[in-house]
Formats: structure tokens, C-alpha cells, sequence
């Protein structure tokens, strides 16, 4: 057993309670944080559970501290308050550091040699860096899972089927329109058209901001899917962008009708 190890891990949990309260409070007023009660308290509760991990960590072995449950905002509380990763981080920075300064005040590393010493920054750092880096990830992962569900609901908005007369549906193409975008027209999008019992459909490219050969080619391969279960495309709004894009690709444009825009394909129907 690594005697400074023991002796610093053993002070840890014996002074947990003090040290969270009087190391914390030095970090936020060192950072000079204005927090709410409530994210105080919420410090106090994490910094107290991260303390005690800290002394297990001291004395586990570098496999079963990276195995330790080390996120620091567990239950995603900061996250949901709003409050900055960047923030959080500094708080757990500054503590740390707080942290060594009071052990070497506290006189605990007198007996101990510079190898022991280095041992035990080592360690510490290890862990809360550790805690730093889970956090960050979940932070992230949080993140991504918000960012997918804003992009699946904008999806479903930027590819609306609009029903005008039996068996006539619009489908506006809206905003930037990626590779994600054209494969869930194909999977979401089509299997709805056919629901809908929709023998034309107006495919509306006017609101379409940016258009890249890779996207187009996807694009008029729904084309050709609607023209395999039979539903005539109808295609408006091909800005000169669009039509060189098409044509560089060779794609064929002959046999689909084509207007300038919806309201010229109404005109048509009605008239």
C-alpha cells in the first residue's frame, strides 16, 4: 500500500464535508459566479460525491478508475439549467487545484518525498480530469441527441405533402437540402404519398437554398421512384442553378412537365 496514497485518501473522506464547503466556496468567488441557490446546492451534492470517488481512486488501480462512474453532472442537471459546460469545467478546475494547495497546507506531504508527491498530483489530476472529460462527452452526447430530434423535426417540415384535389398533392422542398434530407423523402416521405392515394405530385423546388450534384442525383431518383408506383411528377420552381446541375448530370427532363412555379400549374389545371 502506497502510504501517502492512504494517508491523502483517508483525509479526503474523513474531511469531505469541509473541504466541499470551504474549497467550493474559494472556487466561486476565485471565478467570481454568480449561482443560484439551488445550483449551489447542487455543487455541494456533486463535489461531495466526486470527493469520495476521489478517495477510492487514490487507491485503485488505473483500469478501475477509468471504470469508475467519474461524470461529474450526473443526473444532467447543469445541462438542463443552462448552464455552460465552460463553467461547470471551471469549477471543477479551480477545486482541484484548491484541493492540492490545501493538502500542502494542511502540512500532509511533509514525510513525503518528491516521487511521492508527483505520485499523488498524479493521481488526483488523473481522476478529476477524468470526471472533466466524462462530463464534456455527455455534455456532447446530450447535445447530438437534441440536435437529432431538431433535425428529424425539420425534416418533417421541410418536406410537407399538401393535399389541393382528389388525387393532386404539393410537396414544397424547403431550406438547405442535404443527403439526410433526400434519404428520408425516400423512406418517410414516398410511403405517405402512396397513403395518401396521390396520382400527381408538384415537387416545388423554390424553396431549396443549396443544391449540390449529390443531392440532385438523389432528388431525381425519387423522381423515378414516383414514376415506378405510378405517380406522375410534376416539377416547379427549377431556379438556372437547378437546371445546370440537372443537365451536367444528364439527367433527363423531356418527359416530366415543368413550370415556372405552383401558382402557373394551378392556372394550367384550372384553365
Amino acid at each position: 500500500m502506497d502510504t501517502i496514497l492512504y494517508k491523502i485518501a483517508e483525509f479526503i473522506k474523513e474531511e469531505n464535508k469541509s473541504l466541499t464547503e470551504n474549497l467550493l466556496r474559494q472556487a466561486t468567488n476565485q471565478l467570481q459566479l454568480e449561482l443560484t441557490e439551488e445550483q449551489l446546492a447542487k455543487h455541494y451534492e456533486l463535489i461531495g460525491l466526486l470527493l469520495d470517488k476521489v478517495s477510492i481512486g487514490l487507491l485503485s488501480t488505473r483500469q478501475e478508475t477509468q471504470e469508475m462512474e467519474l461524470d461529474y453532472d450526473i443526473d444532467r442537471f447543469f445541462y438542463y439549467d443552462g448552464t455552460l459546460l465552460k463553467k461547470t469545467v471551471e469549477i471543477i478546475s479551480t477545486f482541484r487545484l484548491s484541493l492540492l494547495q490545501e493538502i500542502q497546507n494542511r502540512g500532509l506531504l511533509e514525510s513525503s518525498d518528491a516521487s511521492e508527491v508527483s505520485r499523488l498530483y498524479h493521481h488526483v489530476i488523473y481522476i478529476f480530469d477524468d470526471a472533466i472529460r466524462k462530463t464534456t462527452k455527455n455534455f456532447n452526447l446530450e447535445n447530438q441527441k437534441i440536435l437529432a430530434a431538431n433535425e428529424q423535426e425539420i425534416m418533417e417540415l421541410a418536406a410537407p405533402i399538401v393535399p389541393i384535389k382528389s388525387g393532386i398533392g404539393i410537396m414544397p422542398l424547403i431550406g438547405e437540402f442535404t443527403d439526410s434530407r433526400a434519404v428520408y423523402l425516400s423512406k418517410e416521405v414516398i410511403p405517405k404519398i402512396v397513403d395518401m392515394d396521390i396520382e400527381r405530385l408538384v415537387i416545388d423546388f423554390s424553396g431549396i437554398h443549396h443544391f449540390d450534384t449529390n443531392v440532385a442525383q438523389q432528388i431525381f431518383q425519387i423522381r423515378d421512384i414516383l414514376q415506378l408506383l405510378g405517380i406522375q411528377p410534376v416539377v416547379t420552381g427549377i431556379r438556372p442553378v437547378i437546371a445546370q446541375t440537372a443537365v451536367s448530370l444528364g439527367i433527363n427532363m423531356s418527359d416530366i412537365q415543368t413550370y415556372g412555379t405552383v401558382k402557373e400549374f394551378l392556372e394550367v389545371m384550372e384553365s
